[in-house]
């Protein structure tokens, strides 16, 4: 059996890795090492790993969960690791079918648990991207594309990478097998709510720009950015949210020189954009803006009915 990892990401958690870390701990698979990577804690989050015995590997401020990740991933040298959120219980067994399914073939560079409504039964599936708040990632696969991309900072950033190990070959599975339970965003609340706001939606933004071929690029995204102004009037955080689509002018170098390495380790297409759309990612409009309008307001029309 390979030895693995389990990366916990924290940043201010000490509440939740009181609830939570400790279900880590009695994680069953038997070859394994609990890490917290510390993204510059000052609440006491690295006083109370300690006082467990856990390894700790503390950095000097929030440098962001993609750059915890790229850390964890330089640090280490197994064949897998895995990683958590600070806001995850696992149950016991959760490791077990992760394994059994990214060593069932070698381009199989990520596993996710389950922690959402699944429709499909509890055979793994492909998904368009995997989010690590538990996942089970090939270490060597990952670096080799390049691992987290630290300009995200936060969000978005675990499916840019999916994008990235699709277009250069591999695969993405959904285990249903691996059950955990998400306290979904408990770290997201501890970060400034407009920061979150203007990086949630640049980042989406720009992995659009980033993936999108040439034709979706002159066609859908133009719609999806008028779409995305509007929308950022109504909602919280407006500023936030249209300094980020205006934030888009200045990323010119950034998209070029991303895409331009895309395409060098690329050997197919944006196979992952055929998956959306469905009930559990529900991004149809990232591949057809007519077909996602139309769809909502069929919706609408039967349950006003």
């Amino acid at each position: 059996m390979e030895e693995i990892p389990i990366v916990v990401l924290n940043y201010n958690g000490l509440e939740l890795l009181k609830k939570y870390l400790r279900s880590v701990l009695e994680t069953r698979y038997p070859y394994k090492e609990v890490v917290v990577v510390d993204n510059g804690s000052n609440d006491g989050s690295k006083e109370y790993v300690k006082s467990l015995g856990v390894r700790l590997i503390s950095l000097d401020k929030n440098y962001g969960p993609a750059y915890a990740r790229n850390v964890a991933l330089k640090t280490f040298k197994n064949k897998f690791i895995a990683f958590l959120d600070n806001d995850v219980w696992t149950p016991p067994d959760w490791l077990d079918p992760l394994v059994e399914t990214i060593t069932s073939d070698d381009k199989i560079a990520a596993v996710q648990s389950l922690y959402t409504d699944w429709p499909y039964g509890e055979q793994p599936r492909l998904i368009p991207w995997f989010s690590t708040a538990s996942a089970l990632v090939r270490r060597e696969e990952i670096l080799k594309v390049g691992g987290f991309d630290e300009h995200y900072f936060f969000y978005w950033e675990d499916t840019e990478l999916s994008w990235r190990l699709y277009r250069a070959g591999y695969k993405i599975l959904m285990v249903p097998k691996s059950k955990v339970h998400h306290e979904a965003h408990g770290t997201f609340k501890k970060l400034p709510s407009p920061f979150t706001s203007y990086l949630t939606l640049r980042n989406q933004m720009l992995l659009l720009l980033t993936y999108y071929d040439l034709s979706q690029l002159l066609t859908i995204f133009p719609i999806l950015y008028i779409i995305r102004f509007v929308q950022s009037f109504k909602g919280p955080n407006r500023l936030a949210q249209i300094k980020a689509l205006l934030s888009l002018f200045k990323e010119a170098k950034y998209v070029a020189t991303k895409r331009k390495y895309i395409k060098e380790i690329s050997n197919q297409g944006n196979v992952f954009l055929q998956m959306l759309g469905d009930q559990v990612f529900g991004y149809e409009e990232f591949t057809s803006v007519r077909r996602a309008i139309i769809k909502r307001y069929l919706k609408t029309k039967i349950f006003k009915e």
